[in-house]
Protein backbone atom coordinates (compact mmCIF):
# COMPACT_ATOMS: atom_id res chain seq x y z
CA UNK A 1 0.00 0.00 0.00
CA UNK A 2 1.20 3.25 -1.11
CA UNK A 3 2.32 5.65 1.96
CA UNK A 4 -0.17 8.62 2.27
CA UNK A 5 1.50 12.16 1.37
CA UNK A 6 0.41 15.00 3.71
CA UNK A 7 2.04 18.45 1.64
CA UNK A 8 2.23 20.58 4.20
CA UNK A 9 3.28 24.91 4.36
CA UNK A 10 6.12 26.29 6.44
CA UNK A 11 5.18 25.77 9.96
CA UNK A 12 5.60 29.20 11.35
CA UNK A 13 2.82 30.67 9.30
CA UNK A 14 1.01 28.58 7.72
CA UNK A 15 -2.20 28.21 9.87
CA UNK A 16 -4.10 25.57 7.84
CA UNK A 17 -1.29 23.45 7.51
CA UNK A 18 -1.50 22.85 11.62
CA UNK A 19 -4.72 21.24 11.91
CA UNK A 20 -4.21 19.30 8.50
CA UNK A 21 -0.49 18.30 10.54
CA UNK A 22 -2.68 17.19 13.36
CA UNK A 23 -5.53 15.92 12.27
CA UNK A 24 -3.26 13.13 10.96
CA UNK A 25 -1.30 12.88 14.32
CA UNK A 26 -4.68 11.96 16.09
CA UNK A 27 -5.69 9.47 13.36
CA UNK A 28 -2.44 7.78 14.21
CA UNK A 29 -1.42 7.96 10.27
CA UNK A 30 1.77 7.86 9.03
CA UNK A 31 2.67 10.36 6.16
CA UNK A 32 5.10 11.41 4.33
CA UNK A 33 5.43 15.13 4.90
CA UNK A 34 6.54 17.24 2.12
CA UNK A 35 7.12 21.04 2.76
CA UNK A 36 5.98 23.81 0.98
CA UNK A 37 7.76 27.31 1.93
CA UNK A 38 5.16 30.16 0.91
CA UNK A 39 5.67 33.40 -0.95
CA UNK A 40 8.50 31.83 -2.80
CA UNK A 41 8.98 32.84 -6.48
CA UNK A 42 8.20 28.88 -7.10
CA UNK A 43 5.63 28.39 -4.26
CA UNK A 44 2.41 28.94 -6.58
CA UNK A 45 3.68 26.37 -8.88
CA UNK A 46 4.43 24.42 -6.46
CA UNK A 47 1.39 24.33 -4.91
CA UNK A 48 -0.72 24.12 -7.99
CA UNK A 49 1.31 20.92 -8.73
CA UNK A 50 -0.28 19.21 -5.73
CA UNK A 51 -3.42 21.14 -4.62
CA UNK A 52 -6.63 21.76 -6.59
CA UNK A 53 -7.05 24.80 -4.57
CA UNK A 54 -3.43 25.87 -4.69
CA UNK A 55 -3.33 25.76 -1.13
CA UNK A 56 -2.04 23.84 1.83
CA UNK A 57 -2.85 21.42 3.70
CA UNK A 58 -3.54 18.64 1.05
CA UNK A 59 -3.75 14.85 1.88
CA UNK A 60 -2.78 11.82 -0.81
CA UNK A 61 -4.31 9.00 0.50
CA UNK A 62 -6.33 5.67 -1.16
CA UNK A 63 -5.97 7.21 -4.23
CA UNK A 64 -7.83 10.49 -3.49
CA UNK A 65 -6.13 14.07 -3.03
CA UNK A 66 -7.88 16.04 -0.32
CA UNK A 67 -7.24 20.00 -0.32
CA UNK A 68 -9.18 20.97 3.10
CA UNK A 69 -8.41 20.71 6.79
CA UNK A 70 -12.07 19.97 7.49
CA UNK A 71 -12.23 17.30 4.27
CA UNK A 72 -9.49 15.57 6.04
CA UNK A 73 -10.44 15.41 9.03
CA UNK A 74 -13.67 13.92 7.97
CA UNK A 75 -12.04 11.20 6.15
CA UNK A 76 -9.87 10.01 8.77
CA UNK A 77 -12.72 9.52 10.88
CA UNK A 78 -14.63 7.74 8.84
CA UNK A 79 -12.32 5.66 8.62
CA UNK A 80 -11.86 4.68 12.16
CA UNK A 81 -14.72 6.27 14.26
CA UNK A 82 -12.60 5.48 17.46
CA UNK A 83 -9.76 7.90 17.04
CA UNK A 84 -9.73 11.17 18.77
CA UNK A 85 -10.35 13.39 15.84
CA UNK A 86 -13.84 13.64 17.67
CA UNK A 87 -15.31 12.94 20.78
CA UNK A 88 -16.94 9.58 21.49
CA UNK A 89 -19.86 11.45 23.14
CA UNK A 90 -23.16 12.44 20.15
CA UNK A 91 -23.38 15.81 21.76
CA UNK A 92 -19.67 16.70 22.29
CA UNK A 93 -18.96 15.50 18.91
CA UNK A 94 -22.14 17.85 17.39
CA UNK A 95 -20.98 20.95 19.55
CA UNK A 96 -17.23 20.37 18.20
CA UNK A 97 -18.18 20.13 15.02
CA UNK A 98 -20.13 23.21 15.10
CA UNK A 99 -17.16 25.28 16.98
CA UNK A 100 -14.87 23.69 13.93
CA UNK A 101 -17.12 24.65 11.14
CA UNK A 102 -17.18 28.35 12.37
CA UNK A 103 -13.90 29.09 12.41
CA UNK A 104 -13.31 27.25 9.59
CA UNK A 105 -15.25 29.31 7.60
CA UNK A 106 -15.52 32.44 8.93
CA UNK A 107 -12.75 34.95 10.78
CA UNK A 108 -11.03 35.74 7.68
CA UNK A 109 -10.85 39.56 9.08
CA UNK A 110 -9.21 38.28 12.22
CA UNK A 111 -6.56 36.76 10.34
CA UNK A 112 -5.84 39.57 7.84
CA UNK A 113 -5.75 41.95 10.94
CA UNK A 114 -3.31 39.24 12.63
CA UNK A 115 -1.42 37.23 10.34
CA UNK A 116 -0.07 34.36 11.89
CA UNK A 117 3.96 33.82 12.73
CA UNK A 118 4.82 31.45 15.05
CA UNK A 119 8.20 32.47 16.54
CA UNK A 120 7.83 36.51 16.30
CA UNK A 121 6.83 38.88 19.34
CA UNK A 122 5.40 42.20 18.44
CA UNK A 123 3.95 43.60 21.07
CA UNK A 124 4.99 47.07 21.13
CA UNK A 125 5.99 49.64 17.88
CA UNK A 126 6.52 53.16 17.41
CA UNK A 127 5.54 53.61 21.45
CA UNK A 128 2.27 51.89 20.76
CA UNK A 129 1.26 48.47 21.82
CA UNK A 130 0.55 46.23 18.60
CA UNK A 131 -3.01 45.55 19.99
CA UNK A 132 -3.81 49.59 19.76
CA UNK A 133 -3.32 49.89 15.83
CA UNK A 134 -4.30 45.84 14.62
CA UNK A 135 -7.48 45.68 17.56
CA UNK A 136 -8.45 48.88 15.39
CA UNK A 137 -8.47 46.57 11.51
CA UNK A 138 -11.93 46.26 10.24
CA UNK A 139 -13.36 42.92 11.84
CA UNK A 140 -10.91 42.41 14.73
CA UNK A 141 -12.58 43.45 17.33
CA UNK A 142 -16.27 41.73 16.78
CA UNK A 143 -13.77 38.49 15.57
CA UNK A 144 -12.54 38.77 18.80
CA UNK A 145 -15.92 39.10 20.50
CA UNK A 146 -17.35 36.06 18.78
CA UNK A 147 -14.19 33.97 19.57
CA UNK A 148 -14.03 34.36 23.15
CA UNK A 149 -18.02 33.79 23.62
CA UNK A 150 -17.36 30.26 22.15
CA UNK A 151 -14.48 29.68 24.71
CA UNK A 152 -16.43 30.83 27.59
CA UNK A 153 -19.61 28.53 26.15
CA UNK A 154 -16.86 25.57 25.65
CA UNK A 155 -15.83 25.53 29.23
CA UNK A 156 -19.47 26.05 30.54
CA UNK A 157 -20.20 23.70 29.00
CA UNK A 158 -17.77 20.70 29.34
CA UNK A 159 -15.01 22.23 31.95
CA UNK A 160 -11.86 23.16 29.94
CA UNK A 161 -9.57 23.43 29.42
CA UNK A 162 -10.50 22.15 25.65
CA UNK A 163 -13.10 22.93 23.34
CA UNK A 164 -15.40 19.86 24.60
CA UNK A 165 -13.27 18.89 28.34
CA UNK A 166 -10.15 17.76 28.95
CA UNK A 167 -9.68 15.93 25.66
CA UNK A 168 -8.02 17.86 22.27
CA UNK A 169 -10.14 17.14 18.82
CA UNK A 170 -10.17 18.86 15.73
CA UNK A 171 -12.18 21.63 17.14
CA UNK A 172 -9.20 22.52 18.92
CA UNK A 173 -6.37 22.19 15.88
CA UNK A 174 -8.59 24.48 14.29
CA UNK A 175 -8.73 27.22 17.36
CA UNK A 176 -5.04 26.71 17.65
CA UNK A 177 -3.37 28.89 15.21
CA UNK A 178 -6.18 31.46 16.33
CA UNK A 179 -5.35 31.72 19.45
CA UNK A 180 -1.68 31.83 18.68
CA UNK A 181 -2.21 35.49 16.94
CA UNK A 182 -2.73 37.21 20.54
CA UNK A 183 0.13 35.81 22.15
CA UNK A 184 2.00 36.76 18.56
CA UNK A 185 0.73 40.49 18.92
CA UNK A 186 0.39 40.81 23.04
CA UNK A 187 -3.27 41.24 22.82
CA UNK A 188 -4.54 40.40 26.53
CA UNK A 189 -7.99 39.81 26.84
CA UNK A 190 -10.49 38.64 29.59
CA UNK A 191 -8.52 36.36 31.77
CA UNK A 192 -10.97 33.24 31.00
CA UNK A 193 -10.29 34.08 27.67
CA UNK A 194 -6.06 34.13 28.65
CA UNK A 195 -6.72 31.05 30.11
CA UNK A 196 -8.02 29.50 27.28
CA UNK A 197 -5.62 30.36 25.33
CA UNK A 198 -2.74 29.30 27.10
CA UNK A 199 -4.12 26.26 27.71
CA UNK A 200 -4.70 25.88 23.66
CA UNK A 201 -1.13 26.74 22.87
CA UNK A 202 0.65 24.40 25.69
CA UNK A 203 -1.25 21.18 24.33
CA UNK A 204 1.03 18.52 23.56
CA UNK A 205 0.48 18.91 19.88
CA UNK A 206 0.72 22.63 19.37
CA UNK A 207 4.28 22.24 21.35
CA UNK A 208 5.41 19.90 19.15
CA UNK A 209 4.22 22.05 16.25
CA UNK A 210 5.98 25.20 17.42
CA UNK A 211 8.93 23.11 17.89
CA UNK A 212 9.06 21.94 14.20
CA UNK A 213 8.62 25.81 13.03
CA UNK A 214 11.56 26.56 15.39
CA UNK A 215 13.36 23.90 13.76
CA UNK A 216 12.85 24.82 10.61
CA UNK A 217 13.89 28.55 11.12
CA UNK A 218 17.27 27.31 12.29
CA UNK A 219 17.24 24.92 8.72
CA UNK A 220 17.05 27.71 6.50
CA UNK A 221 19.29 30.08 9.25
CA UNK A 222 17.27 33.23 8.36
CA UNK A 223 15.05 35.81 9.99
CA UNK A 224 11.64 34.17 8.17
CA UNK A 225 9.21 36.69 10.12
CA UNK A 226 7.16 38.71 7.56
CA UNK A 227 6.91 42.54 7.62
CA UNK A 228 5.10 44.00 10.15
CA UNK A 229 1.85 44.17 9.30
Amino acid sequence: MTKPVLHLGGAWSSSWSIPGWMVCEMAGLTCEERVIYLSRDDSKAKLAAVSPSGRVPVLEIDGLVLWDSLAIAEYLWERDPTSAIWPADPARRAFARSVAAEVHGHFDDLRAALPMNLLKRWPVRNGLPSNVKLMARPGAQASTARLEAIWRDCVRRWGGPYVTGDSWCFADAVLAPMCSRYITYGVELAPDSMSFIRASQDAPLMRRWIARAEAQAAEIGRNICAAYP
